[in-house]
């Protein structure tokens, strides 16, 4: 993913040098993937496994081991520590891309996330909360920027399995995100929240020992152009550009916090900040981008193709990230989670999601595969952007199906209802994640292909804290607020999907 002095002269060249830096695969994928897609499985474990608890933590009566705050207040919350972690994915693609390289990125990301998680399950209270969060969040954006642009190198750029392969590591990240909150979220109900965040943090020094099994394995399988983009910076920063950056961010998190802890900043107006720092973030990264006098005209015209993309896919992320703020609350008091004598967990819900990824995932990798090589009686998959833009519409669709139910008392929502939400939604999300992935790297400029996978990840944090802040005025208790709540996410989606729809032509022509 990053490169030393010989290969900067390659990227140097504009697109032509992206094609010959990036167009000699590694001597065996069959060890690179599998490493790459294990660390990501076993981090999404912990991290999932967590974030299942976390709003349950957060409003919580003391007497049951929470914190006792608002539901609106622990579902905000929710959304901006959401959109922290993918805004922590700028910093670690800086760090990858400038200061470490990917590889040793990823690694030190996986241990400040342990850090994380035992903070939550150690330290009691408020103080936990806010370390344990922070340091999640810079961990996992560290971890998540680097295994995705590592990827990346694992074909080449034109190679068609490039999807297949993303459709994998996402299968693996769903691994992860169905077995995290199976597993915390019956601790947490039998042992208490803490007992949880501890399971989390164990569960992440399980994933970097695998790591650690494949890495000699995974070093010596990369060719010789390729293993300077992995393990080395791009470009090495100056150290005292590195201070700066660091002093700067240190300050703006001191700010926050001190912030929210005095009272100056309420706790349910977080996600609103949050929104705000991650546009502001995301309109400097395609300012940058765009300003650069090295990208050539073609690099120029692949980053403005993404720009539809981009919103197409915040809007989807707005949607599928209200798992851990508002529809966690709709799990836990709108349905009826009784199967004859055993009650489901709420938390339990959230591994609906994974569990459609796990059924559905193979099978769409496969035909994916099997059109894009030969097609099937003349016909092809759909280009990557394509599928982009109808998996959105179709989580908006999703959405909507919840709109039957707005006036069953609570606690009587039939749990298929949810089961049928989220299998709809999760339709969506498979041509929206994996393939917005693979797309993100493919439309890559050669001097940002990490910042370009961090951009990837900042319309997750866009759409989660946009997320939290619509979760504010969710009320179960109403039937009419609720029923105009979610009329409101699907027409989101589908809405920006029709926009975008209408560029298609010029997106699918830039990006082949």
């Amino acid at each position: 993913m990053q490169k030393l002095e010989q290969c900067s002269l390659e990227v140097g060249a504009g697109n032509g040098g992206r094609r010959e830096a990036q167009g000699t695969a590694p001597q065996n994928p069959r060890v690179a993937i599998p490493a790459l897609v294990g660390v990501e499985t076993w981090e999404r474990f912990s991290y999932y496994g967590m974030q299942a608890i976390m709003a349950y933590y957060l409003y919580d009566t003391a007497t049951g081991g929470g914190l006792g705050l608002a539901t609106s207040t622990a579902t905000a919350l929710m959304g901006a520590y959401g959109s922290l972690v993918y805004l922590s994915t700028i910093a670690g693609g800086w760090i990858g891309d400038r200061v470490f390289g990917a590889e040793r990125t990823l690694l030190a990301g996986a241990w400040v996330l342990v850090a994380g998680h035992l903070c939550l399950s150690l330290v009691p209270g408020a103080p936990g909360v806010a370390a344990g969060l922070v340091l999640v969040a810079v961990g996992s954006g560290a971890l998540k920027t680097s295994a995705l642009t590592m990827l990346g190198h694992v074909r080449e750029p034109d190679d068609r399995r490039r999807d297949s392969d993303f459709q994998l590591f996402y299968l693996g990240i769903n691994v992860g995100a169905l077995a995290g909150p199976l597993l915390t979220g019956w601790l947490a109900d039998r042992l208490g929240y803490h007992i949880g965040f501890g399971a989390a943090a164990v569960l992440m020094i399980a994933g970097l020992a695998h790591y650690y099994l494949h890495r000699r394995r995974l070093s010596d399988g990369w060719s010789r152009s390729i293993r300077p983009l992995v393990e080395q910076p791009t470009v090495a920063a100056p150290r005292r550009h590195i201070g700066v950056v660091a002093g700067c961010v240190a300050v703006l998190v001191a700010v926050l916090v001190a912030a929210a802890v005095s009272g100056v900043l309420a706790l349910e107006h977080l996600a609103t900040v949050m929104l705000a720092l991650t546009v502001a973030a995301t309109l400097g990264m395609f300012a940058q981008m765009l300003a650069d006098r090295d990208l050539g005209r073609d690099e120029r015209a692949r980053v403005l193709a993404f720009v539809p993309l981009f919103v197409v896919s915040v809007a989807f992320w707005a949607i599928l990230n209200q798992t851990f703020g508002a529809l966690a609350v709709y799990a836990d008091v709108r349905v009826d989670r009784m199967i004859g004598d055993f009650e489901v967990p709420a938390a339990w819900a959230q591994s609906l999601n994974p569990v459609f990824i796990l059924l559905l995932s193979v099978p769409l990798a496969m035909l994916r595969t099997k059109l894009g090589a030969v097609g099937a009686r003349g016909l092809r998959a759909p280009a990557a952007p394509t599928q982009t833009v109808l998996g959105a519409a179709v989580a908006g669709l999703g959405a909507w199906t919840l709109l039957l139910h707005t006036s069953t008392p609570a606690g009587a929502v039939p749990i298929a209802a949810l089961v049928l939400a989220y299998g709809v939604i999760t339709l969506g999300e498979l041509h929206v994640g994996p393939v917005g992935m693979s797309t993100a790297t493919a439309l890559a400029p050669a001097k940002y292909t990490t910042r370009f996978s961090a951009l990837f990840f900042m319309t997750m944090a866009i759409g989660t804290a946009l997320a939290g802040v619509m979760s504010t005025s969710y009320d179960p208790a109403s039937s009419t607020s609720e029923h105009s709540y979610f009329l409101t996410m699907g027409a989101l989606a589908v809405g920006a999907a029709a926009v975008a729809a209408v560029f298609l032509p010029w997106i699918n022509r830039v990006a082949r």
